[in-house]
This record gives structure tokens, C-alpha cells and sequence, in this order.
């Protein structure tokens, strides 16, 4: 009885934004169908896959969506083992541990435009902070943002610090959530604490580092910020990423039912791809669990 009363609280709000979702989407793919332009005002036509193969057929849509896809694969995989490393090294009692913890906080509460100006300062060729650090040890000025070889990289660096914080924090408390007595026991067999990280505390967090590699990689699919701010998407369109061509094509080409089409596709890509990483992974170690 109190399970049925429950479920007249949430399932009207799930049915609700269901119904906005699938609506929103609706009506979306419909505009995609069209060839609707600013430049071209009440002359919208009907031309159903159209946009659809254009962005099949467009090299800069498809180099956007290998940069969308390096981006996220990268940042997210680096950031997940810093945060793990980070958070195994701060997980014991220490002094200064929770101004450890509020110093994290600080990259993590800062907006991504923020974010965006200090890299971009700190990677200045002539005056950034980078580049005076390199000269310390002898080694040459790089131009962070200006060459098409480490652009896409410098932007990667600003995401990894800005984040890295969010994976230390969930895994800590991940962490504290284990159980200590496996492991004092196995400490007290006789095993060494490798042993005990690769056996018994790594495996216990699979399923929270999934979880965290998730929310990440959804994060870092909808990264638009960061990269307008630092390179607007150069050099050379070395760092446009499929958020930012869709922008330029709605907001500088004024093409919007192509960059409808950009949204759609990156969407569709994205939730088939998080499916098959969470069917893969939550479901294989349900399976093995029976």
C-alpha cells in the first residue's frame, strides 16, 4: 500500500517531462526536415534527409565529431585516473585533510568562462605562465593555443584541472563508504597493500568509477564553454568540436535547420553511446554477480 501511494508523487512528474521530452524532440527532428534559414526568411521547404546526408557528406562536420569524441575519451580517461590516484593518496586521516578537500572544491565551483580566461592567459606564448615555466628548464616556447598540433590538447588540460577535483571528491566518499574489515583482514593474512588495492578496493569500486565515468563523459560531450572562450574553435578549426560547429552554423551562417541537424545527430550519438558503455557495463557485472 505504501509503495502504491508513493508512486502518485513521482510517476506524474516522470509522465510529464516524458511527454515535454518527447514533444520537444518531435517537433526538432520535424525542423531538421526542412531547409529553414535566417538569410532566406517564409521561404522554408520540405526536404526531408537532406541535412541529414549533408552532414554525412560535410569533412568539417565529421572532423568536429572525431575532435567531440578524442575530447571526451581522453580528458574523461585522464581524469578518472588522477582523481582515483589523488583520491587513494588522501584516503586516510590526516592533518589539513578537510582544507584538502575545500581547496578541490575550488576548480569545481568556478564557471567555465572563468575557467576558460585563465588557461588562456596562463598559455599566452609571450607573457603565460606555461611558457615561463618551460624556460626554467631550458626548454622552448610552445605556443599553446596557437598550433594546430596542441590546441586541442591545451584545451584537454584546462578541462582535466577544472574536473579532476569532481572525480577525487566522488571517489573519496566512495571510499569511506567500503567496508574496512576485508581489507583489514586481508592486510592481516599477510597481504601487502598493493595486493589489497588491486583485489579488493579497486574491484568494490567499479561500479561508483562507472558511475562517475558516465557523468563525465556526458559533461565533456557538452563542452562548449571552455573551447569558445580559449580558441573559438581554431586554430585552424583544430579544436571545433560538433557543439561548436553547430553554433557557427546557427549563429553565424544562420542555417538553422543544419545546425538542428548537428544537435540531433550529436544527441543520438551520445545516448547510444552511453547505452552500449552502460549495458556493457552494469549489466555484464549484474550477469556475473548471478
Amino acid at each position: 500500500m505504501l509503495n502504491d501511494a508513493t508512486k502518485l508523487f513521482y510517476q506524474p512528474v516522470i509522465a510529464f517531462f516524458g511527454a515535454v521530452s518527447v514533444v520537444i524532440t518531435i517537433y526538432v527532428v520535424w525542423l531538421t526536415l526542412h531547409n529553414i534559414s535566417l538569410m532566406r526568411p517564409g521561404q522554408e521547404q520540405f526536404i526531408g534527409l537532406d541535412n541529414y546526408l549533408r552532414l554525412l557528406l560535410d569533412p568539417r562536420g565529421l572532423n568536429a565529431l572525431w575532435r567531440t569524441v578524442l575530447f571526451t575519451v581522453v580528458a574523461t580517461t585522464i581524469e578518472l585516473i588522477i582523481g582515483l590516484f589523488v583520491a587513494l593518496l588522501l584516503d586516510r586521516e590526516f592533518h589539513g585533510k578537510r582544507i584538502a578537500r575545500a581547496i578541490m572544491l575550488v576548480p569545481i565551483v568556478m564557471t567555465p568562462i572563468v575557467v576558460g580566461l585563465t588557461w588562456r592567459f596562463m598559455f599566452d606564448p609571450s607573457s603565460g605562465m606555461a611558457n615561463y615555466l618551460l624556460s626554467l628548464l631550458h626548454l622552448g616556447p610552445v605556443d599553446w593555443l596557437g598550433n594546430p598540433n596542441v590546441a586541442l590538447f591545451s584545451v584537454m588540460i584546462a578541462d582535466i584541472w577544472q574536473w579532476t577535483p569532481f572525480v577525487v571528491l566522488l571517489t573519496m566518499a566512495s571510499l569511506e563508504a567500503l567496508p574496512g574489515d576485508p581489507q583489514n583482514a586481508a592486510r592481516v593474512d599477510g597481504a601487502r597493500e598493493w595486493q589489497v588495492l588491486w583485489h579488493l578496493t579497486l574491484p568494490a569500486l567499479h561500479r561508483a568509477l562507472l558511475v562517475v565515468a558516465l557523468i563525465r563523459a556526458i559533461d565533456s560531450v557538452k563542452t562548449f564553454d571552455i573551447f569558445y572562450i580559449m580558441t573559438r574553435g581554431g586554430p585552424a578549426l583544430s579544436t571545433e568540436t560538433l557543439n561548436l560547429y553547430g553554433y557557427i552554423s546557427a549563429f553565424t551562417n544562420f542555417d538553422i535547420s543544419y545546425a538542428l541537424t548537428v544537435a540531433m545527430v550529436l544527441t543520438i550519438f551520445t545516448n547510444v553511446a552511453l547505452l552500449l558503455l552502460y549495458n556493457l557495463a552494469f549489466k555484464a557485472q549484474a550477469r556475473g554477480a548471478v
